[in-house]
């Protein structure tokens, strides 16, 4: 099972400091030409639409628009390195009502029709470098029934699962499930589901892939992860009012940043400090996934000295 972490331009550049790094992100305007930062590239990259970020501005796109962007955003190492494009979905974001949730289902599908169109026509598909991944929506078994279904009729093998972020833990887990149980395990991602027993319960089923914000999303709410086992501070000074203990002094730790000045972890003045305490709360949310990832037990990070 491989973790991607979720990237945005204005992030820290998590494959500077690990030898095996995929990330996922997304083509929003942003996002366009961040790529070209890297010195180091990702193992792996997958390019997300950007779906919900659009639904929740309330921007309006075309499926062509997307997928242009997502080409421009992969150019830098679409030859380079495994790349996984993602379709343009419509999430269940909001949707409270059946028919709600069935119209976001069906513009999925939609779309999907659409975006496979444009696939065949720039002809990536057939690059063995490149993987085209079907978004399932659904809100019920049968409803995630239907929409494999259907995206399989249109021509996609892989798949990700998505909106499962508003669910419980069993229900998130039970929705997993059953889509691997139609696609294969292997044939599946999760989108954005981080909590470990999940994760523990996902490389059970022999799950593909997952993604996860929370290295960088901790740190921008001045909160910091040690590992064995994972738990979260939230840095003393921060006005950030959460239940988390207090930390006024960083921990022993063997990440890249710590190994050269661990004081800057409880930095609260500067955007390059949320950049050090992400280095270190991927290291250590790395630290913890690692027994679930069927990989070599240590987290491998480039020596400073190498970096430098």
């Amino acid at each position: 099972m491989d973790f991607y972490v979720s990237w945005s331009h204005s992030d820290a550049l998590y494959c500077e400091y690990f030898t095996d790094c995929p990330i996922l992100i997304s083509a929003v305007p942003d996002n366009k030409n961040s790529l070209r930062k890297f010195k180091k590239l990702p193992s792996r990259l997958m390019v997300d639409s950007g779906a919900v970020y659009y639904v929740r501005k309330r921007i309006p796109y075309t499926v062509e628009e997307i997928f242009e962007r997502q080409l421009l955003t992969a150019m830098p190492v679409l030859h380079q390195c495994p790349v996984t494009f993602v379709h343009v979905d419509e999430p269940l974001l909001n949707k409270v009502t059946l028919v709600e949730k069935y119209g976001a289902i069906e513009r999925t599908l939609i779309n999907a029709y659409e975006y496979m169109n444009l696939v065949r026509a720039q002809n990536i598909g057939k690059d063995s470098n490149v993987s085209i991944l079907g978004v399932i929506q659904g809100y019920d078994f049968p409803s995630i029934q239907y929409s494999i279904f259907e995206l399989k009729r249109l021509g996609y093998h892989k798949f990700g699962i998505g909106s499962l972020l508003g669910r419980s833990m069993s229900e998130q887990i039970q929705f997993i499930s059953w889509a691997a149980e139609i696609v294969g395990a292997k044939n599946l991602h999760v989108f954005g589901v981080t909590g470990v027993p999940q994760i523990q319960a996902m490389s059970r089923m022999g799950i593909s892939s997952f993604d996860s914000s929370r290295p960088t999303k901790m740190a921008i709410y001045h909160q910091v992860f040690y590992s064995k086992p994972l738990r979260t501070y939230v840095i003393e000074g921060s006005r950030i009012d959460k239940r988390y203990q207090k930390i006024s002094a960083p921990l022993y730790c063997n990440c890249p940043v710590c190994q050269e000045n661990p004081m800057d972890l409880m930095n609260l003045t500067h955007r390059k400090y949320t950049k050090v305490r992400s280095i270190h709360n991927y290291y250590h949310f790395l630290k913890t996934v690692q027994p679930f990832l069927r990989k070599e037990d240590d987290v491998n990070a480039i020596s400073n000295v190498l970096r430098s």
